[in-house]
C-alpha cells in the first residue's frame, strides 16, 4: 500500500466513480482500477463495488476509509515537521478569493511571498463566491479565501482567519446629500437599516446570503430594490454618487474610508459578523508550498488586522501554524 493508492481511493469515493476521479487526477482511468485493484488486493477484500453508475463503499470499505484518512493526515503531519528543517520548498501555489478579500489581502500577501519566499510563484484569481468554490472543488485552486456561507463540509478543508465586522457604507461627497444625517454617526442598529435603500447581491452570492440570514435572525425586511450590478466597485461607485448605501466588511473599502469618500458604520443589536476562511479541497493532496502559503496567509490576515484595514476578531487558528487538511470524503455535516 502506498500513498497513491490512498489518494486515488479517496479521490474515487469523492467522485463517485473511477471515469470523474481519472478527470479530477487527468490521468488514465485504467491507472486508477489497476492501483485500486493492487489496494484491495493488499487488504484482502473488495473495498469497492462498482456499477454502471459508479462506485459506493463495500462494508470493508466503510472501514477502510477511516484509516485511510488517518493515515494520510500523518502523512501530512510528516510533512509539516519535514518542512521545519527546510522552508525552501518550491512550487506554484494557485489561490482564489473574492474581491472584498483581494482588496484588503492581495498586495501585501504578494508583497510578503515576493520578499520571504521568493521560491513560491502565487497566482491569484478573483470572483463571486459561487465561482471560487466551484474552482476549488474542480482543483483550478490549492487554496481559496471564502466565506462560512460557502462552506461545503463534503469536499472542503476551511481553517478560520477573521470574524470581519460588517458596516453600512455611505458615500461622503455632495452627490449623497440624501443620507448625510449618518455621517456624524459610528454606528448604526441594524433595524435602522431598514429605513434606506441597498445595493445587495442576490442569494447566489455569499453576501446575499448573510444579509438574509440576519433578516431572518431579526425580522427585519430590507430594501433590495435599487439595481446592483453585482461588481464590488461598480456598487461602491453607485454608494459614492448617493445612488444607494451597501453593507460591507471593512477589508473592502478601507482604502476609500482612508480618502474620506465614503463612511463606514458598524452595524450592531445584533452586532453583524461573517467569517472568513482558508480553504482546501479535502481530495487533493497539499503540497508543501501550499501549507507555507496557508501559514503567510495567515501571517498577513493578522498584520492587517493590526493596522485596522481588517476590522474584525482573529480567529484561534491565527494565533498558530496552519496544520494541513485530511482526506474526508464521506462526513456531511
Amino acid at each position: 500500500m502506498n500513498s497513491k493508492q490512498l489518494e486515488y481511493f479517496l479521490i474515487t469515493v469523492q467522485k463517485g466513480s473511477i471515469a470523474a476521479a481519472a478527470r479530477e487526477l487527468d490521468i488514465a482511468q485504467p491507472a486508477i482500477s489497476q492501483q485500486l485493484a493492487n489496494l484491495e488486493r493488499e487488504m484482502g477484500t473488495a473495498l469497492l463495488e462498482r456499477s454502471f453508475r459508479g462506485v459506493t463503499l463495500t462494508q470493508a470499505g466503510k472501514i477502510f476509509i477511516n484509516h485511510a484518512e488517518a493515515i494520510t493526515k500523518t502523512i501530512n503531519d510528516s510533512k509539516i515537521e519535514l518542512q521545519k528543517l527546510t522552508n525552501n520548498r518550491s512550487g506554484t501555489v494557485r489561490v482564489g478569493m473574492l474581491p472584498s478579500i483581494g482588496n484588503v489581502l492581495s498586495m501585501p500577501l504578494i508583497a510578503e511571498i515576493n520578499h520571504f519566499h521568493p521560491h513560491i510563484k502565487l497566482e491569484i484569481s478573483t470572483g463571486p463566491s459561487y465561482a471560487v468554490k466551484e474552482w476549488l472543488k474542480t482543483n483550478q485552486l490549492d487554496i481559496a479565501l471564502t466565506y462560512e456561507q460557502e462552506i461545503e463540509q463534503s469536499f472542503m478543508s476551511a481553517y478560520p482567519l477573521i470574524e470581519e465586522y460588517m458596516y453600512l457604507i455611505v458615500g461622503s461627497s455632495d452627490s449623497a446629500k440624501n443620507y448625510r444625517q449618518l455621517l456624524n454617526r459610528d454606528t448604526v442598529n441594524f433595524w435602522e437599516l431598514s429605513q434606506f435603500e441597498l445595493l445587495t447581491p442576490g442569494l447566489k452570492d455569499a453576501l446575499g446570503q448573510l444579509i438574509n440570514n440576519y433578516e431572518q435572525k431579526t425580522g427585519v425586511a430590507l430594501k433590495h430594490d435599487k439595481a446592483y450590478s453585482g461588481q464590488l466597485m461598480t456598487g461602491l461607485r453607485q454608494v459614492i454618487q448617493g445612488e444607494g448605501l451597501m453593507i460591507l466588511p471593512s477589508s473592502a473599502m478601507y482604502h476609500l474610508e482612508e480618502s474620506k469618500v465614503v463612511k463606514a458604520l458598524k452595524i450592531e443589536q445584533p452586532e453583524m459578523t461573517r467569517m472568513v476562511l482558508a480553504t482546501t479541497n479535502k481530495g487533493m493532496r497539499i503540497s508543501d508550498a501550499s501549507i507555507q502559503m496557508l501559514n503567510v496567509i495567515k501571517t498577513v490576515t493578522a498584520s492587517e488586522q493590526a493596522l485596522s484595514h481588517w476590522r474584525g476578531r482573529l480567529a484561534i487558528s491565527s494565533a498558530r501554524h496552519i496544520q494541513p487538511p485530511t482526506y474526508q470524503t464521506s462526513k456531511v455535516m
